[in-house]
Formats: structure tokens, C-alpha cells, sequence
């Protein structure tokens, strides 16, 4: 099968590194030859260490995308325009697709896949979701015997290992951010992950593959960890739980529940454990029941791994003419979920109220909740030696998202309050 790679950073470097070492042990597996017959990127200099080893260079894609030679084009390069143009022109000569871009299927899938349908061609896409993990072929493929009820993931290394170094060393989120940036853990403007679009874009993807519907990433509510401090870190610890930005999916009789958000995961459950740069999804299916999938998330050679097992995989369909593509032609926005909106969700909640040491300030809060049908689990007061700023931590029974909202709003207005409320969802 000859491959087309566009970009050569560190996806498609890694790519190129894999099939060099592997090829020989794939031929004799699976019997299937991946045969690089050209690489695209901006500039000469980029191709250059590609030049040197005998591989045929473009600086125009579009040369590329027009040799008939090449069957498959391994889309690398990232970003949303381009990509999608080039993708287009491929599958419109008849080429099939491997790509790890998340952002570019989360917004153009809906064009992409049925135009992919249409001419006949595979799209895979195992890499643009969770780097090395297998969860886009489970989805597709292993779990067709089960109905995936709900799914929980922490599908974005950046903002996992904040969270666990806020959690592990009482940091705070500015200090941890500096040292992921200086560590190459975090890009120069973090805002794609640490505010969660990031996370969007792939539990859009996650959850359109188990409602067999498509879900708007842009439509899905999505908040960050901006604002997660380290004393609620500390807080929730003494709880007996961790905060992680979770992507999330439900299924709600014939409504998708689908949002990103920070989570408290108590102590005792299989995503407490994933820490520092590691992804994971957790599913809970009809027939299955539990099951956690984990490891490298993102990084050179795990997206690659996953990359090259697309490849194989459609190597093997395809020369051998025994599978078609799998059907995606229903991820189209004629197809959208119905979604649930955020104020009709529930959930336990975690409050922390900053407010003066004065009478009748707890008895005003817990008044306010009432009004608003939430029930008090646990209360705990904190910082009693500041008459200016106590803390006072409260845990709700389960609760509906617009009556929090509520309770919220109105407690924030009170003169007692110091400053804005802190609130954190349990994990279900």
C-alpha cells in the first residue's frame, strides 16, 4: 500500500520512524507492504531529512493528492481549513484517509465521512482520540455487542497533569502551568486545553460513535480548570476524592447527555488512579458492564503506533478487497442528537462559600439552598481565625444543575459573600 504523509512534525516524523522499523515484521505478519510514496510539508527544510533518505518530497500537496500512484494519504499536519480541503480532494480521487486530527473530524466529520461513504473510501481516525489508546476500534468494532450506556474519560494530558500536581504538591494552577509550559507538557497559549476545547473536540467524536448520532462539539457544554484553586484541591482531598476534567457521555432515553467539565472522582474509582499525562476512558455498557481503557494519551510515538495500526488495518481491507468501510455516513447534522441541555442534568455538588464571620451568614446559605429543592449532605467550616474570609464547604445530595445555578447566583449577590462561589460536580 503506498502512503502519502502530509506534515512532518511530531506525528508524522514518528509515522515515518515506525513503518522504517516496522515493515519488514508486518509484511511477515500480515502480509501487507506500507510503502512510503511521498511526504508533503511548508518547506524545504522540513522534508529535507526525508530527502536524504531517498523519499520523494513535496512542498505542493496538491501533487501529491494527484499521484495516482498513492492509495491512502496519512493527513498529519493538524489545523481545520487546509486539512479539510486537501482531505476532500483526496476522497474525491479516490483515496482513503488516516488521520489524527481531532479538531478538523469534530468539525467537518459531517461533511467528511458521507463524502468519504459516497466514493467508497475508508476514514480511520484511532489516533486522533486518546494517542495510543484503541478506543475509537473498540467503539467501532469490539464492543458492536454491547450499547455503551455512559462513558467517562480524561481524554487531555495537559490539564491531568495540572490537576495531579495541584493534587500531589499543594501548587497552585499558575504555578503548575508555568512548569508544564517549561516542560513542553503545555503550548505557549494553553487556552485549546486548559479551558477544555481540546476535550471537546474528542468526547464529540466519542460520544457521535456511541449514539450512532452527531454531536456538535460546538454545541456540548465545555468549561476548563481555569478556576480550580488549590485550596479546593485540598478540600476535596480531605473528602476522599481528586478533581480531573472529564469528557462525558450519556445516554438519556432518546437524548445524548454530552459536556466537558472538572469532576470530583472519588478515591475508590478506576480514573482516580490515571495521573500526570496519561489518558483514559471509562465505559459502562449494557452487556460489558465496567471496563477502563488507559495509557499514552498524546506524544511522538504512541499517536504514531496508532497511526501505523490504521494503516495495517486498511491495508489489509482494502488489498485484499474483504471489508468495506465501516458506515459513518450517518455522522451528519441532518443526523444530530437531540442533546440534553446542561441545566437539566444532576449531580452530587461540592460548594465553597468565602464569606464574613458574621450571625446568621450559614443559616442564610442554607436557606437559599433549600429555596432551591437542595438537600445538604455535609458542611464544613474552615479558616474560622479570618473574620473576613471563612470558608464554609458544603456537599449536596443530588441536585438539578438549574436550581444550583439559582442557589448560586443568589448567594453570590449576598453582602455576607467575599468572593465568587466555588462549585465542582461528583462524578456519578
Amino acid at each position: 500500500m503506498r502512503i502519502g504523509i502530509i506534515g512532518v512534525g511530531t506525528v508524522g516524523s514518528g509515522v515515518v520512524e515506525v513503518i522504517e522499523k516496522k515493515r519488514d515484521e508486518l509484511h511477515a505478519k500480515f502480509g501487507v507492504l506500507l510503502e512510503i510514496a511521498g511526504v508533503a510539508a511548508k518547506t524545504e527544510n522540513e522534508l529535507a531529512p526525508f530527502k536524504a533518505k531517498g523519499y520523494k518530497v513535496f512542498t505542493n500537496v496538491n501533487e501529491l493528492l494527484e499521484d495516482e500512484s498513492v492509495s491512502v494519504i496519512c493527513e498529519l499536519a493538524g489545523g481545520y481549513e487546509q486539512p479539510f480541503k486537501w482531505i476532500q480532494k483526496a476522497l474525491e480521487h479516490g483515496k482513503h484517509i488516516v488521520t489524527a486530527n481531532k479538531a478538523l473530524l469534530a468539525k467537518y466529520g459531517h461533511e467528511i465521512f458521507p463524502l468519504a461513504e459516497k466514493k467508497g473510501c475508508h476514514v480511520l481516525f484511532e489516533a486522533a482520540v486518546g494517542g495510543g489508546i484503541p478506543i475509537i476500534r473498540s467503539l467501532q468494532e469490539s464492543l458492536v455487542g454491547n450499547n455503551v450506556e455512559s462513558l467517562s474519560c480524561i481524554i487531555n494530558g495537559t490539564c491531568n497533569y495540572i490537576l495531579t500536581r495541584m493534587s500531589a504538591e499543594g501548587l497552585s494552577f499558575e504555578e503548575v502551568l508555568k512548569d508544564a509550559q517549561r516542560l513542553g507538557f503545555a503550548e505557549a497559549d494553553p487556552s485549546f486545553d486548559i479551558d477544555g476545547i481540546d476535550s471537546a473536540h474528542k468526547t464529540a467524536l466519542l460520544a457521535s460513535l456511541c449514539s450512532g448520532s452527531f454531536v456538535d462539539f460546538e454545541k456540548i457544554h465545555v468549561s476548563g480548570i481555569r478556576e480550580i484553586t488549590a485550596q479546593d484541591i485540598q478540600c476535596i482531598k480531605e473528602l476522599g476524592g481528586v478533581v480531573r476534567l472529564l469528557g462525558l457521555y450519556n445516554k438519556v432515553g432518546d437524548k445524548v447527555d454530552a459536556r466537558v467539565h472538572p469532576c470530583i472522582v472519588p478515591d475508590d474509582h478506576l480514573l482516580a488512579g490515571v495521573n500526570y499525562v496519561l489518558n483514559a476512558v471509562y465505559l459502562h455498557c449494557d452487556n460489558l458492564g465496567p471496563t477502563l481503557q488507559t495509557g499514552a494519551g498524546a506524544g511522538r510515538l504512541p499517536t504514531a503506533s496508532a497511526v501505523v495500526a490504521d494503516l495495517v488495518s486498511l491495508a489489509r481491507s482494502v488489498e485484499t478487497g474483504h471489508r468495506e468501510p465501516l458506515p459513518m455516513g450517518w455522522f451528519q447534522k441532518k443526523n444530530s442528537a437531540d442533546l440534553v441541555p446542561i441545566g437539566d442534568t444532576g449531580a452530587r455538588y461540592y460548594f465553597r462559600f468565602v464569606t464574613k464571620d458574621n450571625y446568621g451568614v450559614l443559616a442564610k446559605l442554607t436557606g437559599i439552598l433549600g429555596e432551591n429543592e437542595i438537600s445538604i449532605e455535609s458542611i464544613l467550616q474552615k479558616n474560622t481565625k479570618n473574620r473576613e474570609k471563612v470558608d464554609i464547604v458544603v456537599t449536596t445530595e443530588k441536585a438539578r444543575e438549574s436550581s444550583v445555578q439559582k442557589a448560586i447566583a443568589k448567594i453570590d449577590s449576598l453582602p455576607e459573600i467575599s468572593e465568587k462561589s466555588r462549585m465542582l460536580r461528583f462524578l456519578e
